[in-house]
């Protein structure tokens, strides 16, 4: 899918009485990365679900090359990946076959895919026979993760994608979130990891249901005056 920005619009949405998104309407320049910070509660789930087509949300649109991804399904299973904040994954099923359930190409083909860099350096082909349920929360948050790669899409949604992971997988998802950005692709993530935001190209503060535009370089105690 060829595009110069992803436009979101009108985002509105509420939980019986609780307003948690107010109209909220922004742009991403394709091949950046852009976080959505924000104090707990705040709606950044509830945000990236809506834009990952997880939740529905009448009136809104995400527009990405002529097209609203909220209303194409078949186009935005192929161009988007999501990272939620808790795993979909089939706790019965192994590693292997979780991957499977996700894949779109030939089952044959599923294991070049696993030995893509992107698969790879999650480090999960030492566990592919095991149940899901038998693994750790760190090794579940890298499987997670490979579903949302596994069809290399342009988009990455990420909840929270560095949690449950330790210093070395963090750095490495990073490393290959730089990549994937150089590439052109676009990242789009929710975050409480100061050191996320180094990637970063974009900070969007979600804050009372609004959304606003963050300086790129605010950290510290700065950042949390914003967050409170």
């Amino acid at each position: 899918m060829t595009t110069d920005k992803i436009e979101i619009k009108h985002i509105d949405f509420s939980y019986r009485k609780n307003h948690v998104l107010k109209d909220v309407s922004f742009e991403i320049p394709a091949g950046s990365c852009a976080a959505i910070l924000g104090a707990n509660g705040s709606g950044k789930s509830t945000l990236l679900s809506i834009l990952s087509g997880a939740r529905k949300c009448r009136g809104a649109s995400m527009m990405a090359g002529g097209h609203d991804l909220l209303k194409e399904g078949r186009l935005r299973n192929d161009c988007l990946g999501y990272v939620p904040q808790t795993d979909p994954l089939i706790p019965d099923l192994s590693v292997f076959d979780n991957l499977l359930l996700w894949y779109k190409g030939r089952r044959s083909d599923i294991g070049g895919a696993i030995l893509t860099p992107s698969i790879a350096m999650l480090g999960i082909e030492d566990f592919l026979k095991k149940p899901v349920k038998t693994l750790s929360g760190g090794m579940r948050k890298r499987v997670s993760i490979a579903t949302a790669l596994i069809n290399e899409p342009d988009i990455l949604i990420l909840d929270e994608p560095a949690s449950a992971l330790d210093l070395c997988y963090k750095a490495d998802i990073r490393g290959y979130l730089k990549e994937y950005q150089a590439a052109g692709h676009t990242v789009i993530m929710s975050t409480h990891d100061a050191e996320d935001l180094d990637i970063c190209d974009i900070l969007y503060l979600l804050k009372d249901g609004n959304i606003s535009r963050a300086d790129n370089n605010i950290r510290g105690d700065e950042l949390l005056k914003l967050l409170r």
